[in-house]
């Protein structure tokens, strides 16, 4: 620590504006010369950073840039949540009509990462942490992500998990993995139940004309019987903030 600062966290807040500096994905080396700061110290940061959701790395061009969860972080300090083709906005709505947790999740690597949460505030429900990640094919958001892949790919992403997989228990079923994966197609969302968390299911659909050039998926998050009774309630619910907000952006791009 160096006058009073964090050296680790100073570098980061600094990786962060230079990206606001220069408005474009950068690469290590980028970062390195803007910032003169080792190269080794710079790649652990940005794997670190990687890890947590907080940017997202293009394999082809070598580069970094802030991720929708960075976005999302300070929205509320700009009344996003006032604005109901926010993003944000959407989901504290969902949250508040649905009492139930709502989630947005992306693809890392082949796990599925929670970007950001708003837990139910109701006694039996279910719960995530912004940053967990799970495999990608025992979570609905997962799953809904996946099925914008071709068949092939996904069978490529099926056998790498299972390959990596250190417990047969946990192996994954190509089948039961494409059998999902049609439901997504045929139905636009996906409903899940004690597939990651016992006792608890999901709803998700494809977030459409996201925030970001990656893509997103947004759900919801109920133990089953909450999840079993209100299953229209909530595939309604959902449906309907993803459409206004796709419709909502549209509008304005236009």
């Amino acid at each position: 620590m160096t006058n009073g600062l964090v050296k680790s966290a100073a570098r980061v807040m600094a990786i962060f504006e230079c990206f606001e500096d220069v408005k474009r994905p950068l690469t290590i080396s980028e970062l390195v010369r803007l910032m003169g700061v080792p190269q080794s110290s710079m790649s652990a940061l940005m794997k670190s950073l990687l890890a947590q959701g907080f940017v997202d790395y293009d394999t082809r061009a070598r580069t970094y840039t802030p991720s929708v969860r960075v976005a999302l972080l300070g929205s509320w300090l700009m009344g996003g949540a006032q604005n109901h083709d926010n993003l944000l906005g959407i989901m504290q709505e969902l949250s508040a009509e649905t009492g139930d947790t709502v989630m947005l999740g992306v693809l890392n690597g082949v796990e599925t990462q929670y970007i950001h949460v708003i837990n139910s505030y109701q006694r039996l429900r279910f719960h995530l942490r912004p940053g967990m990640m799970r495999p990608m094919f025992r979570t609905a958001i997962g799953l809904v992500l996946a099925s914008l892949r071709d068949d092939a790919e996904i069978g490529r992403m099926v056998r790498r998990v299972n390959t990596e997989s250190e417990r047969s228990e946990d192996l994954i079923h190509e089948t039961d993995v494409m059998a999902r994966v049609k439901e997504v197609r045929e139905n636009g969302y996906l409903i899940t139940s004690n597939l990651a968390t016992p006792g608890a299911g999901v709803v998700a659909t494809l977030l459409r004309n996201g925030p970001s050039t990656r893509l997103l998926a947004i759900g919801i998050g109920a133990p089953n019987p909450r999840l079993v009774s209100g299953r229209d309630f909530l595939i309604d619910k959902l449906m309907t903030a993803v459409d206004r907000y796709a419709n909502g952006r549209t509008t304005k791009a236009a």
